[in-house]
């Protein structure tokens, strides 16, 4: 292809780490680049990032992905933004530095404002920004008068524009979003919390014509045309925008998202209504069950218990052996997310015996995995009209045992995404959409597949096994 400035940069933050991704028209991925974002703990509960350290890390990435396409940013025609959710970034108006640790989606710091907020008849969930905002504020020791906030895409937006903005799907899940009025920001809670409107950024469409970054930032002015949260942009790499489209993500945590058209609609208690996508005068909306812990299991069986020298050593593992035993993991380390809503959850390895050793104990950790997703898959499937195949990406992904383990415990196919890294590829997408570059039927060609995981067991097996998991860990 030629250095034409039609091809698409995507910037892709996540909890643990960052990258670029340049794709050129036809879907085709030309350069990735991906550093990792380190997490300060400081205390049980607390998660915390360097807002500023993220974005050296995002400014790098994007030069990496240049470089390893060959190109340089003469040729990017758009850029899209996606990012983990519900973090809280805030800084200073006049100076644009932070002025407190970013508190990521999964800080626990807000349980008491949480309760507060809903005592007070506001919506409020312990990870939304809503419960964690005015912790930040109290941290900077600053005037609210004097700060912006916004989640990390609207942070990174931001430092590459100017442009003080944020989307639909980021902006639902914030916990300040004005539900009754379908946009703008909840003026009733922002007087609760005495908080200025001035505080907040704009909500803008999730592609189309958003910003464009400072010349003195990136050496060019490229439009941004795509602002969408991670699991919406995941959304887009498969072309499930329509009601009862569904997919799942197997990242730091795991996703399984399932779309319910133009009208918000709450399968669970555990599984409120979010926007997908807001963008062309069209409404999109959908539903998520989060497992909270599933490749930050991994990162802990090999790195926080030495059990294993790596994930490929541990996928080694678990594929030496055809069955787990009696051993079970419950994936829950950092909480029980849906259909359970169990935030004071840890996680749970039993049934060992001197019999068993590391790879069983590997072997029951995916399976934990797999068991999670099929409770949160029969109530989406029990509520909406899903297709019978499961498209699936994510580093995680990438396991083949694991795949497998959740074609048999679904008793469904699962197909896997060529393209691991899907939020980074559905941004670049949507900010092809939102330059004009195709549209909407072109998402089903762009959507790739590598791998089909048909079940290996049987209905009976399956539910079987899937009794006995249930029955050791919901104790």
């Amino acid at each position: 292809m030629s250095k034409d400035g039609s091809l698409l940069l995507a910037l892709d933050a996540g909890t643990t780490g960052a990258r670029a991704m340049l794709v050129d028209p036809a879907g085709m991925v030309l350069g990735v680049d991906k550093r990792p974002i380190a997490s300060r703990f400081p205390a049980p509960g607390l998660v915390e990032q360097d807002a500023g350290a993220v974005w050296e890390i995002c400014r790098a990435v994007i030069d990496g992905a240049l470089a390893a396409a060959g190109r340089g940013i003469a040729d990017v025609g758009a850029i899209g933004v996606t990012t983990q959710r519900a973090s809280v970034v805030l800084w200073d108006r006049a100076t644009s530095e932070p002025v407190a640790p970013m508190l990521v989606w999964s800080d626990l710091r807000g349980m008491d404002e949480y309760k507060a907020l809903r005592a007070a008849g506001f919506t409020a969930w312990p990870q939304v920004p809503s419960a964690k905002l005015p912790a930040a504020i109290a941290l900077s020791g600053r005037d609210p008068k004097d700060l912006q906030w916004g989640t990390l895409d609207s942070w990174l937006t931001y430092k590459l524009s100017g442009a003080h903005v944020t989307d639909a799907s980021a902006g639902w899940l914030t916990g300040y979003y004005d539900f009754a009025h379908g946009s703008g920001w909840d003026a009733a809670l922002l007087a609760h919390q005495r908080l200025p409107a001035s505080l907040f950024p704009a909500q803008v469409e999730s592609w189309g014509t958003i910003a464009e970054t400072d010349r003195a930032v990136l050496g060019a002015r490229v439009p941004i045309t795509a602002l969408i949260a991670d699991q919406e942009a995941a959304m887009v790499a498969h072309g499930a925008l329509a009601r009862g489209d569904w997919k799942a993500t197997y990242g730091t945590s795991g996703v399984l998202m399932a779309g319910t058209g133009d009208a918000p609609q709450e399968v669970h208690k555990s599984m409120p209504a979010e926007a997908l996508a807001f963008a062309g005068g069209k409404r999109r909306f959908c539903v998520e069950g989060m497992v909270n812990t599933t490749g930050s299991l991994i990162e802990w069986l090999c790195g926080g218990l030495g059990l294993f020298a790596s994930p490929a050593a541990m996928e080694a593992a678990a594929a030496s052996v055809s069955t787990a035993g009696n051993v079970v993991v419950r994936p829950s380390l950092a909480g029980m997310g849906a259909p359970h809503g169990l935030f004071e959850a840890r996680g749970l390895i039993a049934g060992l015996s001197f019999a068993d050793g590391p790879a069983e104990v590997a072997r029951a950790a995916l399976q934990g995995i797999a068991f999670r997703f099929r409770e949160i898959a029969e109530v989406i499937a029990d509520a909406l009209p899903v297709p019978e195949a499961l498209p699936v990406a994510g580093g995680l992904s990438a396991s083949d045992t694991l795949m497998q383990l959740q074609a048999d415990a679904l008793q469904r196919p699962v197909r896997r995404h060529a393209v691991r890294e899907a939020s980074a590829y559905g941004a670049a997408l949507a900010a092809g959409m939102g330059a004009g570059l195709f549209g909407e039927s072109d998402f089903q060609r762009l959507a790739r597949y590598d791998a089909e995981f048909l079940p290996k067991v049987g209905r009976d097996e399956a539910d079987a096994a899937f009794a006995r998991w249930r029955a050791a860990v919901m104790v």
